[in-house]
């Protein structure tokens, strides 16, 4: 609602632009997506086989996955501190 509000009109040449025209970017947002898709639909497979604790680790390594994605894929750069929170995370998942 707000896209079409801030683009009068323009918004269905605005969407194909962005998402048909320049479908480099479309492709390197989807793949990624669709690993993030495909980990939470196994998320609900695995809620109704295993106990509370080993699906809570599984859930919690999407966070570090969606990470390595957005360095590997994307190109983008995550601060030592970001890393940092990220591998506490790691240690606090293994200790589980």
């Amino acid at each position: 609602a707000i896209l079409a509000y801030t683009h009068r009109g323009k918004t269905f040449s605005m969407v194909y632009d962005q998402v048909l025209v320049n479908w480099q970017d479309t492709l390197k947002v989807s793949v990624p997506a669709f690993v993030y898709m495909l980990q939470n639909n196994l998320l609900y497979v695995a809620t109704a086989n295993l106990d509370a604790a080993t699906c809570q680790i599984t859930y919690q390594l999407k966070i570090l996955t969606t990470a390595l994605f957005t360095v590997t894929m994307l190109g983008r750069s995550i601060s030592m501190q970001k890393w940092a929170a990220l591998m506490v995370l790691v240690v606090g998942i293994a200790l589980v």
